[in-house]
């Protein structure tokens, strides 16, 4: 597994990083939209 950094939106104001692990980019990103919503992550990058 690898480290991924998102970037995501709380709400209209904030943004915040967070970390998850996954096998690849597509599925961190998938990860992330599911915790935070559909179209919520803005930016994901491997650590």
């Amino acid at each position: 597994m690898k480290q991924y950094r998102l970037w995501v939106r709380i709400n209209q104001l904030q943004t915040a990083d967070t970390i998850v692990y996954a096998e690849n980019a597509y599925t961190a990103k998938q990860l992330g939209e599911h915790m935070y919503g559909v179209g919520n992550v803005l930016n994901y990058t491997e650590v």
